[in-house]
């Protein structure tokens, strides 16, 4: 296959030499490059399919079972009813294949790093995407190189060995269980956990609302250990062993044995692994005596990472800590000589080049992946970064001086105390100021790499501009074409192409005229996402909310407007995870009915709903919402007089109609399907294609004598897997199952 690609490359090339302009495109394609680009990208290619057929082959043929010898290579991580470690497979036909292991949350359960343990458990495959772009679980774990998940039972685990691993992993492992330990021991539990954050990497334990708080305020990478971790750890071991008179060989390698422990100790995360690749690199040019050159040890370290796993590509981490990264080496100088011009203080300009150079580049990834772009990221940065410097030095010094003078430690953490709360207020101040982040839909893959074509094309015109080098006549002629006016009609051109790319799907949409029905996974809940042949949309319940799982399918979908959302009842499964759509979306009426009672639920979402000045609309049996042309809504259920003292049993009960199509969604009826049946029995209103079964397919909802009067060709349930209230009912199929056989 090479060859004659190569034969197509050299005629292809030999006809562009011909080309008027050559010398130019060469300066900026440079064609030696290019082939060497794509042999890369072919071997590469070929390395990773062959590695995902192995994934894949596994998958095919999973067993129910997993029973062997394996060593846990990750210490527990605690959940709400179990532990969760992750082990190497030690002997049989999985040797050495990576899994997750799952144990009963009882004291026997609770293993070393390093035990060798007799295993015997269910396997567990990993998910792919439940929703559309959802979160692939699978995919997610391909970069850490694990296969899916063994989960044991209560008596199937037995330590039968210790010290599985090498001594260099035992070690770090050690380690990094002592110095939480020892935080623990100096600082209060919030505190203790945000330091682990910023020292190692741990932040497992730091409480859900500061992680949010700093990811609004553009401050997550602090909780990432990378370059500064390791800055600090060579400033402090060349010191120290350069005041021992050692040679300075010899201070290079024992550094890189430092820092190989510490990327061991901070897990192998993937910022670690670049900043200390990169930093081994240089160190490794003095050794030999080499020149040092940034980009080549940024490209080397990837590489090193991609030939280990090249999966670890779609590691979110990785990505953000190498276009980090690379913004501050491309970007910063231009940056900071921009902002000195602007009559900024030089010393601020330092420091803010290096901020704004960073997030520039990884801001379209963060819109890309977390549909957000952080308005304050300059401010909660400039405030919080000699901070952090202090807090790492300061939290290494306490934690090493803890071993030796305990209570000395103990006084040193009280500055440091002062320094972390002072971290977390300002990422809370800056993640509360009005609009301090954007919520956006999910831009196309095109739009971010044409942003990022704009990124560096610009930063090249002004590195020409701005250089004290005498230009090449291609770079005069290239200053002379980007005048003032030609600038304003490239970037108004980009724009329009942005905005082409992110208009496709209401073009595309807008010319089909066709009538779309979501059913959203959101686990043990209901909801339902419904777009109009004119581009309404309607969106009914929202599931329990523990994630951004709705809002984030919302933006995926690129939906940023909601014409409707019908609130079927107030319980949890059904309306918390609106809130967060709620508060970030544009959403024009909310569809309630009368409550049986107040809920804590109801007021959490009322609360919102004035605040954003939402209009409300109250409905009763009888009600009739037009939608648009051939659509609407009819309210069957409940009535203004509440026959039933609990919410399900008022669920709204709504039927969509659509020329000769309807569907009905029943919330969580139960008892109250006899009253809606005798309301409406013989009058073929409740008749319908689809039936969104009610309360997860419950054994006291879907009557027969229901099902009859609605006789759907279709039937719908909304359930979590391997849910606790064992949903759906084995009578509700079973009287699916009959319905079906009438029907056929």
């Amino acid at each position: 296959m090479l060859i004659p690609f190569l034969l197509f490359y050299k005629v292809i090339l030999e006809k562009i030499k011909k080309i008027k302009y050559y010398k130019y495109l060469k300066l900026i394609f440079r064609f030696d490059l290019v082939l060497s680009i794509i042999i890369s990208a072919i071997i590469s290619n070929t390395y990773t399919i062959i590695l995902n057929e192995q994934y894949n082959k596994f998958y095919k043929k999973s067993p129910d079972s997993i029973e062997a010898k394996a060593i846990i290579i990750k210490g527990y991580e605690e959940k709400e009813y179990s532990y969760v470690y992750e082990i190497k497979i030690k002997t049989g036909k999985y040797k050495n294949k990576k899994f997750l292991l799952t144990a009963n949350k009882k004291p026997e359960n609770i293993f070393e790093y390093g035990d060798i343990l007799s295993i015997k458990g269910e396997y567990i495959l990993p998910n792919e995407s439940r929703n559309y772009k959802g979160f692939n679980y699978r995919e997610y774990l391909k970069t850490k190189k694990i296969y899916g998940t063994i989960k044991a039972r209560n008596n199937d685990l037995k330590v039968i060995g210790k010290d599985g691993t090498n001594s260099i992993l035992k070690l770090s492992n050690k380690i990094r269980n002592s110095m939480n330990k020892q935080i623990e021991s100096l600082l209060p539990s919030t505190n203790a956990n945000l330091l682990e954050g910023i020292l190692i990497g741990d932040k497992n334990q730091i409480p859900e609302d500061i992680i949010e708080d700093f990811k609004i305020s553009s401050l997550s990478h602090i909780l990432s250990v990378s370059g500064a971790n390791t800055a600090y750890i060579i400033l402090g071991a060349t010191y120290i062993l350069t005041k021992s008179k050692i040679s300075k060989k010899s201070v290079y390698i024992i550094t890189i044995i430092l820092l190989v422990i510490f990327m061991a100790i901070t897990n192998f995360t993937s910022s670690v692994i670049r900043a200390v690749l990169m930093a081994i690199v240089m160190l490794g040019s003095k050794l030999f005596y080499r020149k040092v050159d940034i980009l080549t040890s940024i490209a080397l370290s990837l590489v090193i990472m991609l030939v280990y796993n090249p999966f670890m590509i779609n590691d979110i981490g990785l990505q953000l800590s190498y276009l980090g990264t690379l913004g501050i080496v491309l970007l910063n100088k231009n940056i900071e000589i921009l902002l000195c011009r602007l009559k900024i203080h030089e010393k601020i300009s330092k420091i803010l080049s290096v901020i704004i150079a960073a997030q520039i580049m990884i801001m379209p990834i963060m819109a890309l992946n977390f549909n957000n772009i952080s308005l304050t990221f300059f401010i909660s940065n400039v405030l919080v970064s000699p901070l952090i410097g202090i807090a790492m030095i300061l939290g290494f010094i306490t934690i090493f001086i803890s071993y030796i003078f305990f209570s000395l430690a103990k006084i040193l953490a009280y500055p440091l105390e002062f320094i972390l709360n002072l971290i977390i207020f300002i990422a809370h101040i800056t993640a509360k100021i009005p609009f301090s982040s954007i919520t956006i839909v999910t831009p196309y893959i095109l739009t971010v790499i044409l942003i990022y074509s704009i990124i560096f094309t610009f930063n090249y015109i002004y590195s020409i501009y701005i250089s004290k080098e005498k230009p090449r006549k291609f770079q005069k002629d290239l200053l002379k074409f980007i005048n003032y006016n030609n600038l304003k009609k490239i970037l108004t051109m980009s724009l329009i192409i942005i905005l082409i790319f992110n208009s496709i799907d209401n073009l595309y949409n807008s010319a089909l005229k066709n009538l779309k029905i979501y059913f959203i996974d959101v686990g043990q809940g209901d909801s339902t996402l419904i777009i109009t042949p004119s581009q309404k949309t309607i969106l009914i319940d929202g599931g329990e909310g523990n994630t951004d799982v709705l809002l984030s399918y919302l933006l995926d979908r690129r939906i940023k407007k909601i014409d409707y959302i019908i609130i079927s009842h107030f319980d949890s499964d059904h309306c918390n995870g609106l809130i967060e759509v709620i508060k970030n979306l544009n959403v024009k009426n909310i569809i309630i009915s009368k409550q049986a009672y107040i809920s804590e639920e109801y007021i959490n979402i009322a609360n919102i709903i004035n605040e954003k000045r939402i209009n409300t609309v109250f409905v009763k049996q009888g009600d009739k919402l037009n939608i648009g042309k051939n659509i609407a809504i009819d309210i069957l259920y409940p009535t203004n007089k509440l026959e039933y003292e609990d919410l399900n049993n008022n669920s709204i009960v709504a039927k969509l109609s659509y020329n000769n199509f309807s569907i009905l969604f029943t919330g969580d009826i139960g008892e109250s399907e006899k009253n809606i049946i005798e309301k409406y029995k013989d009058m073929e209103t409740l008749k319908s294609n689809i039936l969104k079964i009610s309360h997860h397919g419950s054994k006291t909802s879907s009557t027969e004598s229901f099902l009859n009067e609605v006789k759907p060709q279709i039937a719908l349930i909304g359930v979590g897997e391997n849910n606790k209230f064992g949903h759906p009912s084995s009578s509700v199929l079973k009287r699916l199952e009959g319905l079906r056989s009438e029907n056929l």
